[in-house]
């Protein structure tokens, strides 16, 4: 059992709380008898897994430990150590290191029906929330421009629900990447906007589709304005000023679901 929170690997795996050490090590962290079991089911790459004595105490944390220390390698810590390992506040004795996904060259990412991009926007949870809504809606990627959250930090990972293991995720690129990419292929922009004549119903979306979602605050970038952007409108007749980010995503995608499953 590692007792001690100044073990090398343990202070290698604390570091994947902050995206230098995510960096560098090339892992991210999923704490949770949920996430891990996700985890597993994705197919993803686990590096090691953590657990302590609270893990067994469950039914269902024992079949998950006989899981995985079959097909991994494991560490039994002390609950000491795993609450350092884990940013949540009580853990569930469990968390695995997983390895990050190579990052998908645009040039070899053809084949795209519906996606997001996600323009930088801060909140985690927002981001998490929206990863999870575009698993669920099925999307086929989504694509984050530079300075948005890191999509393989904690929180995000958490909000996720899973979502982070099963969608591909392209980081750091440019409006003028993804506007080359997309007007290459066929991919309409479409994005949300206060100021836009029609309503995201009178929108076309059975047609291949990135829908922009732009930062919390502030919209998307200006910088777009340059290419060819579809921009509809989310009717509030209540009067607010605005809505959710993560909101207004799900809005705009199961919309698109809706008129390729039903018609426009």
């Amino acid at each position: 059992m590692i007792t001690s929170v100044a073990n090398d690997l343990i202070k290698s795996v604390i570091a994947l709380h902050h995206k230098k050490g995510r960096c560098r090590e090339n892992l991210f962290l999923a704490e949770g008898i949920h996430l891990v079991q996700e985890s597993i089911k994705a197919g993803s790459l686990i590096k090691h897994f953590f657990w302590s004595e609270k893990l067994a105490k469950s039914r269902e944390g024992k079949l998950l430990l006989d899981r995985l220390a079959s097909n991994y390698q494991g560490f039994e810590v002390s609950e000491r150590v795993m609450v350092k390992i884990c940013e949540t506040e009580n853990p569930q004795g469990i968390a695995a290191t997983i390895v990050i996904p190579s990052q998908i060259d645009l040039a070899d990412f053809s084949a795209l029906n519906l996606g997001l991009i996600i323009d930088g926007l801060q909140d985690p949870g927002n981001v998490g929330a929206i990863i999870r809504t575009a698993w669920a809606a099925g999307c086929d990627g989504l694509f984050f421009t530079p300075n948005t959250a890191d999509p393989y930090q904690g929180k995000v990972v958490r909000a996720s629900m899973g979502g982070i293991f099963y969608q591909r995720i392209i980081r750091n690129q440019t409006p003028a990447q993804i506007a080359a990419w997309s007007q290459a292929r066929g991919v309409q922009l479409i994005a949300g906007d206060p100021k836009a004549r029609r309503f995201c119903y009178e929108i076309d979306l059975t047609k291949p589709s990135l829908l922009l979602i732009g930062n919390e605050g502030r919209g998307y970038s200006p910088e777009w304005d340059q290419y060819p952007i579809i921009k509809t409108l989310i009717p509030q007749p209540g009067g607010a000023e605005s809505l959710n980010a993560s909101v207004s995503a799900g809005i705009l995608l199961y919309e698109a679901l809706r008129q390729r499953m039903f018609g426009k």
